[in-house]
């Protein structure tokens, strides 16, 4: 009977519930154990992190979710100059601790598991106006982040939060050329390296034609990134662009006051 078991269950079945025991996986945002959410299908992300995600403070703009600070102002500087298709935007959580770490753990260390809570996450956050979306659209990547990092973090948020909204993907954007990174570059230089960035892929034009589009990235700083995929989604037609990230910081206008 034992052999009978240990046959059932497998060397391999074994061996790793042992490691699993002994060095359990560890959490993206915190490095603690996340065993049991790993073993769940939950992703690496323990308990904790999921309840410490902090969310954007309000009050916040009614079209670029900006937190306002002590209330609202006359007019939003934030998308002030938005294009009339880019409807509005969102983020599930603010970009702090353990936000900050879990879109690292994505970006640059390789936890694409970090991705699938993300999107995840989104999707458990998501209101009525991302829910009546058409289509979920992940912002592009360069070629050469895509070598570098072996994939497309918006496209793993994206492919996550499209099977929990029961939505299809639509990858009609791409990214022929990439200037240089965004991380270390002030709000005027941000929108001038995105300019003209993204274009609608071939075969795609005819089909965003009076559709609602979920335009997915990781996070939204300046929104210099979503303005640029906007204005090239234009094109096609679609009835508007509601854009919706994991995370957000802080904007500029509000951070220096």
């Amino acid at each position: 009977m034992m052999a009978r078991g240990w046959a059932g269950v497998g060397w391999r079945g074994v061996v790793g519930g042992w490691v699993d025991f002994l060095l359990p996986p560890a959490c993206a945002g915190c490095g603690g154990s996340a065993g049991e959410e790993v073993r769940a299908g939950e992703g690496p992300v323990c308990r904790n992190c999921r309840m410490r995600l902090p969310r954007v403070p309000l009050p916040v703009c009614d079209r670029c979710g900006a937190p306002l600070g002590t209330g609202a102002a006359p007019s939003c500087l934030e998308c002030a100059d938005w294009p009339e298709l880019l409807g509005s935007a969102h983020a599930a959580s603010l970009l702090e601790s353990p936000a900050r770490e879990l879109v690292h753990a994505l970006k640059y260390q390789g936890w694409r598991g970090a991705g699938h809570f993300m999107g995840v996450e989104m999707a458990r956050r998501a209101g009525e106006e991302v829910r009546r979306a058409h289509h979920v659209v992940p912002v592009p990547t360069s070629r050469r982040n895509l070598q570098r990092r072996g994939y497309n973090q918006a496209e793993v948020i994206a492919i996550a939060l499209a099977a929990a909204l029961d939505l299809p993907l639509l990858h009609c954007l791409e990214r022929p050329s990439q200037k240089g990174t965004q991380t270390a570059l002030n709000p005027m230089q941000r929108r001038a390296n995105v300019s003209g960035a993204f274009a609608v892929a071939g075969g795609f034009r005819d089909r965003l034609a009076g559709q609602r589009l979920l335009l997915v990235d990781d996070v939204i700083t300046t929104s210099a990134t979503i303005v640029a995929a906007a204005r090239a989604l234009e094109s096609g037609g679609p009835e508007t662009v509601i854009a919706y990230a994991f995370s957000r910081t802080v904007p500029i206008s509000l951070d220096s006051n």
